[in-house]
C-alpha cells in the first residue's frame, strides 16, 4: 500500500510513518519545516490547494492520513481549516481514501461524558471550533472519508509533550478529564483502518477517563499540584471508544 502521511515530522505522523515503513508499505511523508524521520519526505504546503492537488495526482497514493495540525490561534484558519479542506478536496478528486485526525475538544465538556460518535459537538475553544469546521469540510467534500477523534497522545520512547509537562512539575487541572491514548496504538489503529472501508466518525482513544492531574502522576510527575480548570476551557471530554474496540484488532490500553 502507498500511504501519504501529512505532518510526517509530527508526534503522531512520524509514528504512523515508522510503523508503515516497518510493515513494508511505501510511505510519502510531508514536511513544512522539519524533516520527517521515516518514509520519503515531500515538501508540501498544505495551505496551497493547487500544490496539494498536483502532489496527490503525481504520486497516486492508496490512502491519505491527515495528521498535520497547529494549535496556536494564529494558525487555525489556514493550517487547520484551510489545509484540511485542501487535503479533503484533493483526495476526493483523485479518488483516494482519506483518514482525517480530529480531537475530543470538538466537545465543550458540559454535555455528559463519555461522548460517543453520535453526540452533538459543541466546541468550547477556538481550537475546538477550528477542528470541528475542518471535520465538516472533510465530510462535505469527501463523503467516504473517515474522521477519527482522539485525545492526549503519549508513550513514545523519547519524551513527548505530555511526558515533558509531567517532568516539569507544572500545575495540572483537577477536573479536566480526557482519554489519554498511546501514540503507538493509535498509529497501528490508523494503519488498520486505512485498509478498511469504515467511514463517518470514529472515536479512537484510550479506555480510561483521567484528570490531567492523575495523568501527570501516572507519567511520573513528582508531587504535582492540582488546580481547578479555568473558565473557558473544556472539562470532561472523555471519549467513548467502544465502537473502535469492536471494529479493531489493535488493542487500546489504559495508562500504566
Amino acid at each position: 500500500m502507498k500511504i501519504f502521511v501529512t505532518g510526517g515530522a509530527g508526534y503522531l505522523g512520524s509514528e504512523v510513518a515508522r510503523q508503515a515503513v516497518e510493515a513494508g508499505h511505501e510511505v510519502l511523508a510531508t514536511k513544512l519545516v522539519h524533516e520527517p524521520p521515516h518514509g520519503r519526505p515531500l515538501s508540501l504546503d498544505l495551505r496551497d490547494d493547487d500544490a496539494v492537488h498536483r502532489t496527490l495526482m503525481k504520486h497516486g497514493p492508496d490512502v491519505v492520513l491527515h495528521t498535520a495540525y497547529r494549535q496556536a490561534d494564529e494558525f487555525l484558519e489556514n493550517d487547520v481549516v484551510r489545509a484540511s479542506r485542501n487535503v479533503a478536496l484533493a483526495s476526493h478528486r483523485v479518488a483516494v481514501r482519506l483518514l482525517h485526525l480530529s480531537t475530543d475538544l470538538v466537545f465543550d465538556g458540559e454535555q455528559g461524558a463519555p461522548y460517543g460518535e453520535e453526540a452533538e459537538p459543541r466546541p468550547g475553544s477556538a481550537y475546538g471550533q477550528a477542528k470541528l469546521d475542518a471535520e465538516r469540510l472533510v465530510t462535505e467534500l469527501h463523503p467516504q472519508a473517515l474522521v477519527i477523534r482522539t485525545s492526549l497522545l503519549y508513550g513514545k520512547r523519547e519524551p513527548g509533550p505530555q511526558e515533558l509537562l509531567a517532568a516539569e512539575g507544572a500545575e495540572f487541572y483537577l477536573d479536566e478529564i480526557r482519554s489519554p491514548t498511546r501514540v503507538g496504538e493509535l498509529a497501528a489503529a490508523l494503519l488498520e483502518l486505512a485498509a478498511s472501508d469504515v467511514r463517518g466518525v470514529l472515536h479512537v482513544a484510550g479506555p480510561e477517563a483521567l484528570s490531567r492531574l492523575e495523568f501527570a502522576r501516572r507519567l511520573g510527575a513528582v508531587d504535582p499540584r492540582g488546580v481547578p480548570t479555568p473558565a473557558g476551557r473544556a472539562r470532561n471530554v472523555a471519549l467513548d471508544s467502544k465502537r473502535a474496540a469492536f471494529l479493531l484488532k489493535t488493542g487500546l490500553t489504559g495508562v500504566g
